[in-house]
């Protein structure tokens, strides 16, 4: 499919019934006297329900459409690649983006505040969806499957938001019932181990009822969440939290079900959706006035005047850009490098920028790209680190090398595999790959807090060192961002700030 987020005429009058926006937006709204009498779009109304399983599944389709509004956003770019060592930040742009790159953040910060917000509106929009299927009348086991389905399909959901929470924030509100007052509107937060607990208990639920693929048609396109999604995703879940064995287990039975496209250049080609390495995309349409807009910000005013497109930064600047260490990281004939970052030539100063998503026939409804979230090579590289150095995680290495310089991924080449005598840990070997493969796709910065500590600070530091002048040094408790002061402040301290913050 192109997503299953449509957003057609039938499915802006079914959702609407269902108002499920994050109480702390209204919360926060409130300080406006305008706003004192309109009725709460947080508080899902106690009369509204699913009158069939057709109905459910376009509350579902809300959901995705939700994961728009958290990927597609500049914010998530700068607080996610730009926090790491892959792009940096104009010095002159606002002064909010700049301070998530330098750690100079404060709890105010309005970019962590929608990042925040948005993946809760999810979390809410997913709890009605999951606390409401169970009253959904159904005639048929058919209908009694596709219920089950889409409970499936948003626990994945679910669960990928709070996997960004507690590896942005830590310990975080664990909302799994949604909000319908003001009564349950508050929570603690919870630890972060009860937060990957109910990420694995998510996805294990969704692996139970969700499909290898869908057929097509109405209701079953392709793009939605599978059961390989939600494999790949649990692996990368335990091997986040360091459980190598269960990481490697999980990701066991993904591979062999994809393949990689023979030219990394097509994994962001525009409207090349849904590819045969593409195991669950974020899904975008300018066809509905959805298109991807954060590429946009990317591309220097003068290149995208050549190349005839609507982009350019902001009012001509361009506030991210790639930083020199990662142009300097990969190898003669690694064709990742230019797929991924591009040389403007500014009336003889050279600017480099980041090319790894752009549309030629972009125009002011966005680009017709897809962001993959999750795709073969990566679980390639995180079998191979979850299994430690071996001659089989090698070869698994190996295999994304070799498409990286225009060869057969399953050909050995002397002249492009890595083995043990290649100089550096096998860890470092597989962080390089995997930065070089991912470059600007949301990964390096959790990669990097996989990573002892001593050793994730001490290449953010060198980065910033290198980028800024008069910047401070990165401690470990910065490696969470604080808690939006808004969230403290909507639950009268019930939620607390992150300690040292």
């Amino acid at each position: 499919m192109k997503n299953p987020n449509i957003n057609t005429a039938l499915w802006k009058k079914r959702i609407s019934r269902f108002p499920i926006v994050l109480l702390v937006l209204i919360l926060t709204l409130g300080a406006c006297d305008d706003f004192i009498e309109v009725a709460p779009e947080d508080i899902i109304d106690a009369e509204s329900f699913f009158s069939n399983p057709d109905e459910l599944i376009f509350a579902v389709n809300g959901v995705y459409a939700s994961q728009r509004s958290v990927f597609g956003s500049l914010e998530y770019f700068n607080l996610i690649e730009a926090r790491s060592d892959n792009a940096a930040q104009n010095q002159l742009d606002q002064k909010e983006r700049v301070e998530t790159d330098t750690f100079e953040e404060t709890p105010g910060n309005l970019l962590m505040v929608r990042i925040w917000t948005q993946n809760y509106i999810l979390i809410n929009n997913a709890n009605n969806v999951i606390q409401r299927a169970p009253d959904v009348p159904f005639e048929t086991g058919t209908e009694e499957d596709l219920i089950n389905r889409g409970i499936g399909e948003v626990k994945f959901l679910r669960a990928a938001s709070y996997f960004i929470l507690t590896n942005m924030f830590g310990d975080v509100p664990l909302r799994t019932e949604a909000t319908t007052d003001f009564e349950n509107a508050t929570l603690p937060k919870s630890p972060v181990a009860d937060i990957y607990a109910q990420i694995i208990s998510d996805l294990e639920d969704a692996i139970e009822v969700l499909p290898n693929t869908y057929t097509g048609g109405t209701f079953n396109e392709e793009g939605r969440a599978t059961r390989l999604a939600a494999l790949s995703l649990l692996g990368k879940v335990y091997l986040q939290r360091g459980n190598n064995s269960a990481a490697s287990t999980a990701l066991e039975n993904v591979i062999g079900q994809y393949s990689l496209l023979d030219d990394y250049s097509m994994v962001y080609a525009p409207g090349n959706d849904n590819t045969d390495e593409s195991i669950f995309e974020i899904s975008f349409n300018p066809g509905n006035q959805t298109g991807l807009g954060m590429n946009n910000n990317f591309i220097p005013a003068g290149e995208a005047a050549a190349l005839g497109i609507v982009a350019g930064g902001f009012s001509g600047n361009l506030p991210t850009y790639p930083t020199q260490d990662v142009q300097d990281i990969y190898e003669a004939g690694d064709l990742r490098r230019e797929a991924s970052i591009s040389i403007y030539d500014n009336n003889g100063s050279p600017e480099p920028y980041i090319s790894k998503f752009i549309d030629l026939d972009a125009a002011g409804a966005g680009s017709n790209i897809n962001l993959v979230w999750l795709r073969y090579a990566d679980v390639l590289l995180m079998k191979a680190e979850a299994d430690g150095e071996s001659t089989a995680s090698y070869e698994l290495i190996n295999q994304v090398r070799r498409r990286a310089f225009g060869q057969a991924p399953n050909a050995p080449d002397a002249a492009i595999d890595i083995n043990a005598s290649t100089p550096g840990t096998f860890l470092e070997k597989v962080m390089l790959e995997r930065r070089r493969e991912l470059v600007f796709e949301g990964h390096r910065y959790f990669d990097l807090k996989r990573l002892p500590s001593t050793v994730a600070l001490s290449i953010i530091n060198d980065h910033l060192s290198t980028e800024y002048t008069g910047v401070p040094t990165v401690e470990e408790y910065q490696l969470i961002y604080p808690i939006p002061q808004t969230e403290i402040d909507v639950s009268n301290d019930v939620v607390t700030q992150n300690p040292e913050y």
